[in-house]
């Protein structure tokens, strides 16, 4: 579960801004308080503020962190996507460090870049109250042939403290020097192999921690893990690629279908249920080209599935009783007389689209331990359904991940339904800067009306109007 994230100099954000999940000492809502070794973190956050404050660039933050670490580096210069507003970060890095919990251990993985260059990576496992252990530190020289170095590093990072600290190193071009912490090079082989990383194997635009087939060191292959399948990020446009995968490839099949069904039965769409309906695959196919069908038919053999998503329907096409078939999410209404109907998803209202892309991160949340990261949570929802499906996942008691995510929504700014510690602002300053706020900083009355103060522009995080009257509407009215 995410513990915390920071970054600088990337869209938004100048100086390092820090979000962070972790539970202060409010006696509300107890179960939203998860144990991640000695801390406490929560299991939900809302994020305000006014548009172009910033919310949706923290999503684009985590976002960038986690496509470099599926894509093993950076694809393509970061220097667009830096902060424009000071002309003295033209040249310096973007940088971004993520913390959080799994397995048993609490990780911190942290890369620095610059145009496509990673100047720094870093990945501790935080020690909380004692010294933290080094994984590795990667830094890119400028010229010379770097060392093996091995041992603790001289970096404190200290989880009892909001600013998260990195190793003090600034170099910017070249080849990469590494450092692995005592524990995890053990013999001649092991530094023969970070030889041959400085040397030729990691480029200066690749990610040490996507070099895990290399490496094969469980606590890199962790934080490669969690990054890449327990860390999900929803925006407004995504749709239901990332529903079908979920159901399909489920072990209890038609249990999760069922699963699914009574969730959305219980939302007032007119949706009873969710079916599949199968597809010939002849016919599915007919008109395509006969290298594309034969290519799929190659993928089916070799992973046992091929998902086709596009703007229209996404579809599965697997091998079933010994002949390929293709199968799609269907919708199912009921008539006047009981009779059940079909639907193609494509049919259904957009605020019913949306919540079916929401229902599987509700089943990651509550049974497989997923963080989500939603921006514009309220993006098409009717605001009475959507509080009705936030507080259903925040009231659970037997939640395991965590939902996060950006909105305008003031219904959902009570705290019957969080925490003070879980309602988050985004806010820029004088420069054009983000700055990121909690609404436990202020302090506030269990039974003070959250909602009425932020609308009054008490906790700030709202857009200053001005004077409406001085437009001089009533001058061009026809």
């Amino acid at each position: 579960m995410l513990i915390r994230f920071v970054t600088s100099n990337f869209l938004s954000f100048n100086e390092e801004k820090e979000f962070n999940m972790l539970a202060g000492s409010f006696r509300t809502h107890k179960h939203h308080v998860y144990k991640a070794g000695k801390l406490n973190v929560l299991k939900g956050a809302a994020l305000y503020g006014a548009n172009g404050a910033g919310k949706s660039n923290l999503v684009k933050a985590i976002d960038y962190l986690q496509k470099m670490v599926e894509n093993g580096g950076v694809e393509k210069s970061i220097n667009s996507q830096k902060f424009k507003l000071d002309k003295t970060k033209v040249n310096e890095p973007a940088e971004f460090e993520i913390e959080f919990y799994f397995k048993g251990k609490i990780y911190a993985y942290g890369v620095s870049v610059n145009d496509n260059i990673i100047e720094k990576e870093w990945l501790y496992i935080s020690g909380i109250d004692k010294e933290d252990k080094l994984v590795f530190e990667r830094k890119t020289l400028e010229s010379g042939k770097p060392n093996v170095k091995l041992g603790k590093s001289n970096t404190k990072r200290s989880t009892s403290n909001i600013k998260l600290t990195k190793p003090n190193i600034r170099f910017r071009f070249g080849r990469p020097s590494i450092r692995f912490g005592q524990s995890y090079i053990k013999t001649k082989k092991d530094e023969l192999l970070v030889e041959l990383m400085e040397d030729n194997l990691l480029l200066s635009n690749e990610l040490l921690l996507g070099k895990t087939d290399n490496l094969k060191m469980i606590d890199v292959e962790n934080v490669r893990e969690w990054i890449e399948d327990y860390l999900m990020i929803i925006y407004p446009e995504t749709k239901l690629s990332i529903l079908l995968p979920g159901i399909a490839l489920s072990a209890n099949f038609t249990g999760r279908t069922n699963y699914l069904s009574d969730w959305i039965s219980k939302f007032d769409t007119g949706v009873d249920e969710l079916g599949w309906e199968s597809i010939d695959f002849e016919t599915y196919f007919n008109n395509d080209d006969e290298k594309y069908v034969n290519d799929t038919i190659d993928t089916i053999q070799k992973e046992g599935h091929v998902f086709i998503l596009t703007d229209k329907e996404n579809v599965i096409a697997f091998e079933e009783d010994g002949r390929y078939v293709v199968k799609k999410i269907i919708s199912i209404h009921q008539d006047e007389n009981g009779n059940k109907v079909n639907f193609d998803l494509s049919e259904e209202s957009d605020g019913t689209q949306r919540l079916l892309d929401f229902i599987p991160a509700v089943d990651g949340i509550l049974n497989n331990g997923i963080t989500y990261v939603i921006d514009e949570i309220d993006q098409s929802l009717h605001p009475e359904l959507l509080q009705t499906l936030v507080k259903k996942i925040m009231d659970e008691p037997n939640t395991k991940g965590q939902l996060i995510f950006t909105t305008h929504e003031s219904n959902l700014l009570d705290l019957n339904i969080f925490r003070q510690d879980e309602i988050w602002f985004a806010e820029k300053d004088k420069g054009g800067s983000t700055n990121l706020y909690s609404l436990s900083e202020y302090k506030p009355r269990y039974d003070l009306d959250i909602r009425k103060g932020y609308l009054k522009g008490r906790f700030g995080a709202i857009p200053f109007m001005g004077d409406l009257e001085k437009l001089n509407w009533s001058k061009n009215d026809a």
